[in-house]
């Protein structure tokens, strides 16, 4: 996509590229490495805030790398987005999602890695929630 489409553009030898929400206001920040020049953070500032979800894995696993998570709304559930570790050349994403919606989510599926299944209300006017990994 054209710098002048996404509003994004690094001029030189770019190394890694990272995506979080740095400040926590429900928006995707990007940051950007590069050989022999300055990391620059892209700030969201148009985007609509979306929902924070942070996952608390077992203790091999605090942050529940290889999960799945979807928004469940009144029109069903939203595109899957998983949690992964390294997402380039020393790069990693944030474990913590935000998950973008048109409806207002109900609740948060989540496929655990190993198959266990759970189902989390989202609370009224939530922003960010936070799910535990379920005790068989």
């Amino acid at each position: 996509m054209p710098g002048q489409e996404s509003g994004i553009k690094v001029y030189g030898e770019q190394r890694g590229c990272a995506l979080a929400d740095y400040d926590h206001d429900g928006r995707v920040d990007v940051v950007v490495t590069q050989n022999a020049g300055p990391t620059r953070l892209y700030h969201n500032t148009g985007a609509k805030p979306g929902l924070r979800i942070r996952l608390q894995g077992p203790p091999q696993n605090p942050f529940g790398i290889g999960a799945t998570i979807r928004l469940i709304s009144g029109a069903g559930m939203g595109p899957a987005r998983e949690i992964h570790a390294g997402s380039g050349y020393w790069s990693q994403d944030a474990p913590t999602q935000v998950l973008g919606y048109g409806d207002k989510p109900s609740s948060v599926w989540v496929r655990w890695p190993g198959g266990m299944v759970s189902t989390n209300a989202v609370p009224d006017g939530g922003r960010e929630v936070t799910l535990a990994y379920p005790r068989p």
